[in-house]
């Protein structure tokens, strides 16, 4: 038997233990957040400047002197603070500091996957002193006082072409609201900007966008465009995407009319099979009502009716045909041939698709 005091702590322990229970089940333990990391940029002036404009944002310059106290509290205290991190998402960073500093070994986690790595002791947004000290120099030159000193620490704001819209150059830190406060201005002023991760994303569908238009696939050019005017819709990307979607919108259009002009009796089958593929096409732009009206028109002509019976069953026959082929590439022969079989009924008399399968699989009747 238990002792009294063994007793009474088991129970206080069961008791205990059904609460936590209770409470997990009711009130889940929130998902731990990621901390923000400052993310800057890790070439030279010319190529930031390049990037400020290609995502029309503003760069955000910090420069830091190393060995000095109030330095030291800017890069503790500004470059680590949280929402000051997030809105300079949407900004180019560059961070400059002449020092060289041990490494340290750091473990973070990004998409719930914990990892380590080797950073700097005193910048660890870089992997090493070199990420903070190639661009100093640079700077310098490029911010230096008439006198030829440069106060730091200094934090420089310049707008997405360049020009200088804030600068803190007193020597005494600023306030991580008074940066933001000028990043806010600055975007108010030169609207929306992209993210880093933005603008892979928009590189991508311009690619894609000249690609498809190369080929002709308009609806394919028009939605990238589209993408690219859903991230931004101001500066030099929707300078490109504007006019894009509108040539894309307007072959289209031209297409949908030599399409219609095409449908005469005994020479149908061509100009379905293609109207069928512009709809597939268009089914998530607003193209799609204007190609299904045509098609529904299509459909409507008398003239027209016994053709498109005989296309229509054609096309289902070639579906199931490029179903049962893929099922045969994969090696599972049943069930293909128990498409191939459906191609051997009454229902697909008469096509080509039928003849074939009888040809190349006599055992199926």
């Amino acid at each position: 038997m238990l002792k009294r005091s063994s007793a009474a702590a088991y129970t206080r322990g069961a008791l205990l233990l059904s609460i936590l229970t209770l409470t997990s089940s009711v009130c889940p333990l929130p998902t731990p957040v990621e901390t923000p990391k400052l993310a800057p940029h890790r070439g030279d002036l010319e190529s930031a400047a390049k990037e400020a404009l290609e995502r029309n944002a503003p760069m955000i310059i910090h420069i830091i002197l190393e060995g000095e106290e109030r330095n030291d509290a800017y890069r503790d205290e500004i470059l680590t603070n949280k929402d000051l991190i997030k809105i300079s998402e949407a900004c180019v960073v560059v961070i400059g500091n002449n020092g060289e500093h041990k490494q340290k070994t750091i473990k973070e986690k990004t998409d719930g996957v914990s990892t380590e790595r080797t950073v700097c002791s005193a910048y660890p947004m870089f992997a090493n002193c070199d990420g903070h000290r190639k661009i100093w120099d640079p700077l310098y030159h490029e911010y230096q006082d008439e006198d030829g000193e440069m106060g730091c620490p200094q934090t420089i704001l310049l707008s997405p072409s360049g020009e200088i819209e804030w600068r803190h150059n007193v020597r005494d830190p600023p306030t991580s609201s008074e940066v933001q406060s000028a990043i806010k201005a600055s975007q108010k002023k030169h609207g929306q900007s992209l993210t880093a991760t933005g603008l892979r994303t928009i590189k991508g569908h311009a690619v894609a966008a000249k690609n498809a238009e190369g080929a002709k696939k308009w609806a394919l050019a028009w939605t990238r465009y589209q993408g690219i005017l859903d991230l931004i819709s101001v500066g030099k990307w929707a300078e490109i995407a504007k006019p894009g979607k509108e040539r894309a919108a307007k072959a289209i259009s031209k297409k949908l009319t030599s399409l219609e002009a095409r449908f005469i009796p005994g020479a149908v089958d061509a100009p379905w099979r293609e109207l069928i593929a512009l709809l597939e096409s268009t089914k998530d732009t607003p193209f799609t009502r204007e190609v299904s009206a045509m098609k529904k028109k299509i459909e409507r002509d008398k003239s027209l009716k016994d053709e498109l019976s005989k296309i229509r069953k054609e096309m289902e026959a070639e579906s199931i045909w490029d179903d049962a082929d893929a099922l045969l590439r994969r090696g599972e022969e049943r069930k293909a041939m128990k498409l191939l079989k459906k191609l051997t009924g009454k229902k697909f008399a008469g096509t080509k698709v039928q003849a074939l399968v009888k040809e190349r699989f006599p055992e199926l009747g």
